[in-house]
């Protein structure tokens, strides 16, 4: 056996058996230890891939106290106020923007909601370049890291339902939608219409939405239409960014007389519209207008903007307003039935209306009256008839100086 072991032969192959042993040990402390994390460590990971779970779980731990506990930061973006809004909706709003900081690359290690949690932020470079979060606590159940990221989840669920969202052709990219602002929900009641329109509207929405299932058993597109038409500043605007806040929806507002909007991306937009939204059209008339007299700024033709709106890339569920002054000047095949399915006219004052108008600015119903019987013959609008209760009841004071001349 000692001579064997002292061949030159034998020692090299126990010299290549303790090589091949070695290497093959050198992997077993990475293996154990990660053996022992899968059994003794729970790990939630979401990336920037998943662009609203990212987003949500990166909100809620930039929000969260156990941020002051972080001393390496990023700065993300620019924040003022509710910390939703973009820099450049700061600037618009007139607001001084301040830094928005977001815990850097690398380990953190934080107490949160009563123990020890590490969070590792890493860009990740492949292919693509995206980023991930990942947070792990001692233990093996996965349930309160579940817990959190719902709670995450509600929160931004929460914010984006309490806000409304306006969006606008993006003039820099084909077909698609940009958000031109953020703003607060409007309630259905601060549209005072004649009595019943506005809950009539709310409640035909309310069933088109639940409907879903006997659309499809009858075989028709799940779409509708409405016209809402009627002199300047009797609410139409008002009427849609109300239902649309009532609804939690958000509104997406097109003209058809922009030179964004062409036969191409007119196809594009409607088919891209953000789910949960209104499409609004507005002062429509306006585009057979300057089709007429062969407007240089109009680049959409009506057979396009019609073949758009029945394309069957439209998408089901979307709900169309389009608003006119002149009804009388639109297309009979614009507001036939299956494109149009309710047309609602927003008309003059009446007298109700303009007491109820005068009771949102003083709550004196004898003194609402008197209003509504003395003007109600003067034929005003809405909007009219709300900018002499602002002069009488507003915040504005007028100083002494010039006499400024009344609309």
């Amino acid at each position: 056996m000692d001579a064997l072991l002292q061949s030159p032969a034998a020692q090299a192959a126990l010299l290549a058996a303790a090589g091949a042993l070695a290497f093959w040990l050198r992997d077993v402390p990475g293996l154990l230890v990660s053996w022992l994390k899968r059994f003794v460590i729970s790990t939630l990971t979401v990336d920037s891939r998943d662009e609203f779970l990212f987003a949500a779980l990166v909100e809620y731990m930039d929000a969260h106290p156990a941020l002051r506990q972080v001393n390496q930061f990023t700065a993300r973006s620019v924040r003022q106020g509710t910390a939703y809004q973009s820099l450049a909706e700061d600037l618009r709003a007139g607001q001084a923007p301040r830094a928005f900081l977001s815990p850097g690359e690398g380990l953190h290690i934080l107490w949160l909601e009563g123990r020890l949690v590490w969070m590792r932020r890493d860009l990740q470079v492949g292919q693509s370049v995206f980023e991930r979060v990942s947070l792990s606590h001692a233990g093996r159940s996965g349930r309160w890291l579940g817990e959190f990221l719902q709670r995450a989840i509600d929160a931004r669920v929460t914010r984006e339902s309490e806000t409304l969202s306006v969006y606008v052709p993006n003039p820099f990219h084909g077909g698609d939608w940009m958000r031109a602002r953020l703003g607060s929900r409007r309630p259905l009641a601060s549209v005072v219409l004649r009595a019943g329109q506005a809950e009539a509207l709310l409640a035909d929405l309310q069933c088109f939405y639940a409907a879903r299932e006997r659309y499809a058993e009858l075989g028709i597109p799940w779409r509708r239409g409405y016209l809402l038409h009627g002199p300047p500043g009797t609410g139409k605007t008002s009427l849609v960014t109300a239902l649309a806040s009532e609804l939690r929806l958000n509104v997406c507002t097109l003209s058809l007389a922009s030179p964004v909007v062409g036969d191409e991306k007119i196809h594009a937009l409607l088919a891209g519209v953000p789910p949960r939204s209104l499409l609004l059209i507005e002062d429509v008339d306006a585009f057979f207008r300057q089709r007429e007299t062969a407007h240089a700024q109009v680049r959409l033709s009506f057979s396009g903007f019609l073949n758009a709106l029945d394309g069957v890339a439209t998408q089901e569920g979307n709900v169309l307003f389009m608003t006119t002054n002149h009804a009388e000047q639109l297309d009979p095949a614009l507001i036939r039935a299956g494109r149009i399915d309710a047309r609602v006219e927003l008309g003059l004052c009446d007298e109700d209306q303009l007491r109820r108008l005068f009771l949102k600015f003083h709550a004196d119903d004898a003194a609402a009256r008197v209003f509504a019987t003395e003007h109600v013959a003067q034929g005003w609008s809405a909007a009219q008839a709300q900018a002499e209760l602002l002069r009488r009841f507003g915040a504005i004071v007028m100083s002494e100086g010039p006499t400024l001349q009344r609309a």
